[in-house]
């Protein structure tokens, strides 16, 4: 499962790269399995309007869900500044986290059957809904750092060395990404 030559630049600020169907399949189901999975995790409505207009959440703690404990990390060792940070900032991270994965669902959907192109910003959405992309898979499957071992010892006809490969295709689609981003950078 690999595009022809992932991501490149084109032009100053356009990134393209080119994608069979059964790819813009994988990619717009795994982004819209991260905002279900974000979704899980509802605010309570604040009733102050400054808890509002902040984003405060009312979650102290963190999910109990593997998945989106890796997503929405503690900032702090320490529980109780752990816990007063996530009530302030863990709403807009979920939003922005599910802001750049509808940006992933959006751009495959509307764009013509093979190319999309995206201008830096859109770029930058794609790099972050990837990495959540990988994280939640990441999480799913125990990836350690010697999970490729684990990989090869997989029989051909096992159904996770299929989850394996997307999650490796993944990792080089973002990795044709960022040294597209970087080529600016450098350039």
């Amino acid at each position: 499962m690999t595009t022809n030559s992932g991501f490149s630049r084109h032009g100053k600020n356009s990134f393209i790269a080119h994608f069979g169907q059964q790819e813009r399949d994988v990619l717009v189901n795994l982004s819209e399995q991260l905002v279900e999975i974000l979704a899980e995790r509802i605010d309570g409505q604040p009733t102050d309007p400054l808890e509002a207009m902040i984003g405060f959440t009312g979650h102290d703690s963190p999910p109990d869900d593997e998945v989106l404990l890796r997503l929405l990390p503690n900032a702090y060792a320490d529980p109780v500044d752990s816990s007063e940070f996530r009530r302030y900032t863990e709403s807009v991270l979920r939003e922005k986290k599910r802001m750049n994965a509808m940006a992933i669902r959006s751009h495959l959907l509307n764009s013509d059957k093979t190319e999309v192109a995206l201008d830096h910003q859109t770029a930058q959405a794609w790099l972050g809904g990837m990495n959540d992309i990988r994280l939640a898979l990441g999480v799913r499957l125990n990836v350690e750092a010697n999970s490729h071992e684990q990989l090869e010892l997989l029989s051909p006809d096992d159904p996770m060395r299929g989850v394996y490969a997307v999650y490796s295709w993944l990792g080089w689609l973002q990795g044709t990404l960022v040294d597209s981003l970087m080529d600016d950078v450098e350039g």
